[in-house]
């Protein structure tokens, strides 16, 4: 009771606060507090509407933060696309190196060819500067020699004077001078290719190798500088997935507040219905009493009236108002009373709800950790699957390559056979080439089978012991060759006995032996399938168990998602409940003063309270029946999507079946083929047989008519060497039985020794009719007769031979067969198991669609109940009137909830703010990021024009060198011209020299009076001038031609007058000069010193 009057007044003080006086009437406290309420709704619609906002900008902020990333993004596959251009640039650079480096060592050896050529093998493996300075050497040592030939020249012609020793001289000297000029020619060729191959290589490298180092090098500083870029780009990535994460984690927390919050609005709603179930009861029990009180009230009244008629007096009217005080002091005890018991039920229920939140919890952890079983074995499922694909594509290449390695036999064993058999055997080569057809019609089929492998395990197997039984089998035959032979000698008829007897016991040997071979290879193989057997069952049984886990978690997913549901239909009824508890009432109507408005109150909110709890009752139903048929539609929808994807399912393993029957149907067929052959090569054989002891029985009439024979001994030894021919033809039919190494091609040589067989039957017969012609007439046909014995020797074990590879390539085909039925076996156990999953499927769809139905039924029914409880819902909501106690308390409840959602408004303003300082901060680093990106572009783009105006700074002075070196060799070019012109002219003043030495000696013959009584002076004067004009014309000649002339003139100039020819001396100077001017500079100051030139004119030069 205190309590409760304390809170009585808690509120009345609070009220009087806000403005409201004591003494207002209930109309006016009811209008103050509606007020109060409208207001505190539409604070509540502001703070939604604000966080309605502020979500918006938090979807835009991270639209942007996740433009921002894809931007990032497309930067990375930039510089990953830069970084594979650098790499290809880089690839082409080495490229070109390998072209220098190859077209250097080209050039190397062509001068390494030509320095062999001219006997300079020793220089080859020097160094390009020391072979040229080698070739300098050498040509230093001709001139020097050319210098004192022709120092001896002068010395000769001084001495001689005869005119034969002077030709011969002049002969010399020419010789000499071609000599020279031809070794100028070609140390001058030999220094110029070899000057511009080096100095061009040399530079060309060195150019490369820097250029390519520093693009390595700016390239690998690229590169380090867009790893470090990325790496700090995925850094910044990480750091922004993590804080989005965070954000996620944030919002998600805010969302299980939220989700907190509508639980408690739900237990509030619930304790609000249990509330008015209890005040609901409480008015009937109030309107019982007030119904006993409004009796007591008449009896009290008409007593009042006696007593008012006998007596009137006022004591009887306290009385009665002393009572009615009474009687409402016990309601309001009554009132407080249910007060308390209210606020103790809404602890249990808080309690029962914080126990159905950790429920929720747990069911939450199971339904997680559902989800992340069903993950695990989809994945095992698809690595499962990936691996059967593998493995069957393996499958598939080992066929291709045996398919391959077939024809390549095929085409290896037609060639050999059309060679064999081509001396007129039309009729073989149409069987053959039947055969051969059917062959290749047998080829494609065998492409459907998948398990090729173990077939080429098994043959393999099966080569490596026809191998070593040919083997053994060559050995046998060696050994029964050197029997047969030391037999020969003594008696045929021993021989033939001793042939047949081995013949018989090979056969069985070589029989048993095969016998036991193919026993061995059949244990291996049926092993192999039993283990294939074993591992496709267990491969079966883990499908099927991991298809029944499957189920089993989908049932705990649809039980998981059914108790969600369940509990979110809850959820809704608690909101709808709340809000049905927010929506206004009308006001109440004021009947009269005292009880009877009191009463009349009372009853009124009973009716109200009834009809609103029906109302609500009824919406729940309604709510709960939505919810029922959202979760069924998502179900339907859920299991048609399973149906759709089931039905797919089965198609493929409908299409897998029709491609299982058809590759059934053809190995059927191929079976049946097969078997048609095994039969039609079983008939021949046996007729080949009865052949062979036909030809036997003709043996051995031969050999009884060879007894009487005596000179057949003589040719034994012919036979010897024909036994050794066919000794090494064995050989040669060996090694091509040993390249048979496939199933295909034991068929093709089946049929063409067949055929050889046939053929050699035919000719047997014809050799055996004309020995028998030739017995009788001769006994040079005897000779041939023993021949064709020995041939038919030999081709009976062939004919043994062929018969041991017919029985293999049965029992090859028996296994194949075996192999066949396995994969039948195989294909029918999978087909059970296909129809077995289909039929289950089938079931689970026709039970889903039965509970379809059964939904659709019900939720017809709930719309029509949904109708009549609309009707009834009309009629309630006319009847409201009064709500005065229940509008308090909702008023105070709704201030609460108003104070509380303000509070946590505040909270999530305040989250919210620190979220944006945070996505602020990001952006700002992000921004910064951008900038060092740019700015490090833009150095990069600098770094890199700056690389282009070195190139062709290099390129512009690689093209001005070249231009120099070009005008180099024109003027060294133009220098030996001269050096021509030189020689020309010294040979002419040679010539006079050489006249004028003639006359002078006739002259020093004859006495000078005489001559000069003999000759005129006027004709002496015309001599002098003849000969001065020589000199005059070649200085000035040589003045026009070049200044190197000029430094000789004055040398010869400032030389003592005394030398009585100075001519050849100029003629050597002059040489000198112009070789020392084309190539050497320090040459030619050391001419100039011994010719005494002065040094400003040897600078000049």
């Amino acid at each position: 009771m205190d309590k409760v009057q304390y809170e009585v007044e808690d509120i009345v003080s609070k009220l009087e606060e806000k403005g409201l006086n004591p003494g207002n009437s209930t109309e006016e406290y009811m209008a103050f507090l509606w007020n109060l309420y409208q207001v505190a709704e539409r604070n509540l619609l502001d703070a939604n509407n604000s966080l309605e906002e502020l979500k918006q900008q938090q979807a835009e902020e991270m639209k942007e933060v996740e433009s921002y990333v894809a931007h990032i993004r497309s930067l990375t596959e930039e510089r990953e696309v830069l970084t594979t251009d650098f790499e290809k640039e880089n690839v082409q650079l080495r490229i070109e190196l390998e072209k220098m480096q190859f077209q250097q060592e080209s050039q190397l050896k062509e001068v390494e060819e030509m320095l062999d050529q001219e006997g300079l093998s020793e220089i080859a493996q020097s160094s390009p500067s020391e072979q040229v300075a080698y070739l300098l050497v050498e040509r230093a040592t001709l001139l020097e020699k050319l210098e004192t030939l022709e120092l001896k020249m002068d010395s000769c012609s001084e001495n001689l004077g005869s005119e034969k020793r002077q030709d011969e001289l002049e002969h010399i000297h020419r010789t000499l001078e071609e000599e020279l000029y031809q070794q100028h020619e070609s140390m001058r060729r030999t220094k110029e290719t070899m000057n511009k191959a080096f100095d061009e290589a040399l530079e060309k490298e060195k150019k490369m190798r820097e250029c390519v180092e520093r693009d390595l090098n700016e390239a690998a500083q690229r590169l380090k500088m867009a790893h470090d870029e990325i790496r700090k780009l995925t850094d910044d990535l990480l750091i922004k997935k993590k804080e989005l994460t965070e954000l996620e984690h944030i919002v998600e927390k805010k969302q299980q507040e939220i989700s907190v919050l509508q639980e408690e609005l739900k237990t509030l709603k619930e304790s609000e219905s249990a509330d008015l179930q209890k005040a609901k009861e409480h008015n009937l029990r109030l309107d019982r009493e007030i119904l006993a009180l409004r009796q007591r009230v008449k009896t009290l009244d008409s007593e009042r009236k006696k007593q008012m008629e006998q007596s009137e007096k006022s004591d009887s009217d306290s009385m009665s108002t002393h009572s009615i005080l009474q009687d409402s002091e016990e309601l309001h005890k009554k009132c407080r009373l249910e007060v308390e018991e209210k606020e103790c039920i809404n602890k249990q229920l808080q309690h029962k709800m914080k126990k159905l939140q950790a429920e929720y919890d747990d069911i939450v952890e199971r339904n997680e950790e559902l989800e992340s079983i069903l993950g695990e074995s989809q994945n095992r499922t698809k690595e499962q699957v990936d691996y059967l694909e593998s493995e069957i594509a393996g499958f598939q290449r080992t066929i291709m390559n045996l398919e391959s390695e077939l024809t390549e036999l095929a085409e290896q064993r037609e060639a050999k056979d059309k060679a064999f058999f081509s001396d007129g055997l039309s009729p073989d080569v149409k069987k053959m080439s039947g055969m051969e057809q059917e062959l290749t019609e047998l080829k494609p089929m065998l492409k459907g089978i998948q398990d090729q492998l173990l077939r080429a395990e098994w043959e393999n197997s099966n080569l490596r012991s026809r191998n070593e039984h040919l083997e053994k089998e060559k050995n046998l035959q060696d050994n029964k060759i050197s029997e047969l032979m030391e037999q020969c000698k003594k008696l045929k008829l021993q021989i033939s006995e001793k042939k047949l007897h081995t013949n018989k016991h090979l056969g069985e040997g070589d029989k048993d032996v095969e016998k036991e071979k193919w026993s061995a290879a059949l244990s291996e193989h049926q092993r192999k399938c039993e283990t294939l057997q074993r591992q496709i069952q267990e491969g079966l049984e883990d499908k099927q168990r991991l298809w029944e886990e499957n189920l089993q978690l989908r049932q705990d997913v649809t039980l998981a998602r059914q108790d969600l549901q369940s509990k979110r239909e809850e959820i809704a009824r608690l909101r709808q409940d709340l809000f049905n508890l927010q929506n206004p009432m009308p006001r109440p109507q004021i009947c009269g003063d005292g009880a009877e408005t009191v009463s009349k109150n009372l009853a009124g909110e009973a009716l109200i309270q009834q009809q609103f709890e029906e109302i609500r009752q009824l919406r729940q139903d309604l709510n709960r029946v939505h919810n029922v048929c959202s979760s069924a539609e998502k179900e339907l929808r859920y299991e048609r999507d399973k149906n759709l994807e089931i039905k797919k399912q089965n198609i493929l393993l409908q299409k897998e079946h029709t491609k299982v029957s058809e590759e059934l149907n053809h190995v059927k067929q191929k079976y049946s083929s097969v078997t048609a052959a095994l039969s039609s090569l079983e008939v021949e054989r046996e007729q080949q047989q009865q052949k062979i002891k036909m030809m036997e029985l003709e043996l051995l009439k031969m050999s009884h008519n060879s007894k009487v024979q005596n000179s057949w001994q003589e040719k034994l030894e012919h036979e010897k060497c024909r036994a050794v021919d066919a000794e090494k033809s064995v050989l040669e039919l060996q090694q091509q039985l040993r390249a048979s190494q496939h199933q295909i091609t034991l068929l093709e040589t089946q049929t063409a020794d067949k055929h050889h067989l046939e053929e050699e039957l035919k000719k047997a017969r014809e050799r055996d009719s004309k020995r028998k012609m030739e017995l009788q007439e001769e006994q040079l046909k005897r000779k041939v007769l023993e021949e064709s014995l020995d041939v038919l020797q030999q081709e009976i074990k062939s004919l043994h031979e062929k018969e041991i590879s017919l029985t293999e390539s049965n029992c090859a085909l028996q296994i194949k067969l075996h192999q066949q039925q396995s994969l039948l076996q195989h294909l029918d156990d999978e087909r059970k198991s296909v129809t077995s999953e289909r039929t289950s499927c089938e079931s689970a769809n026709q039970k889903l669609l039965e509970k379809v139905q059964d939904m659709q039924q019900e939720k017809e029914q709930l719309l029509k109940e949904y109708d009549i409880l609309l009707k009834r819902l009309d009629d309630s909501i006319r009847k409201y009137n009064e709500m005065q106690l229940r509008n308090k308390a909702k008023v105070s409840r709704a201030k609460e909830m108003y104070l509380n959602e303000l509070n946590q408004r505040d909270q999530r303003i305040k989250q919210l703010e620190m979220e944006l300082s945070v996505s602020k901060s990001q952006t700002e680093k992000e921004q910064q990021l951008i900038t060092s990106i740019t700015a490090v572009n833009e150095r990069l783009h600098e770094e890199k024009r700056q690389l282009l105006l070195e190139i062709t700074e290099h390129e512009a002075t690689v093209s001005n060198l070249k231009w120099k070196l070009c005008s180099v060799m024109n003027r060294s070019e133009i220098l030996d011209h001269e050096n021509q012109q030189l020689r020309e002219s010294i040979l002419q003043l040679y010539n006079q020299m050489r006249s004028l030495k003639q006359v002078l000696k006739k002259l020093q013959a004859l006495n000078l009076p005489d001559i000069a009584m003999m000759i005129p002076s006027d004709w002496l004067m015309r001599v002098d001038e003849i000969i001065n004009l020589p000199n005059e014309s070649f200085s000035e000649v040589t003045r026009h031609s070049s200044p190197v002339i000029k430094v000789t003139e004055d040398g010869n100039m400032e030389q003592s007058p005394e030398s009585s020819f100075p001519l050849p001396v100029s003629r050597s100077d002059t040489s000198e000069v112009g070789y020392l001017n084309v190539h050497s500079p320090k040459v030619i100051i050391a001419a100039s010193e011994d010719c005494g030139v002065p040094e400003s004119r040897v600078n000049d030069v």
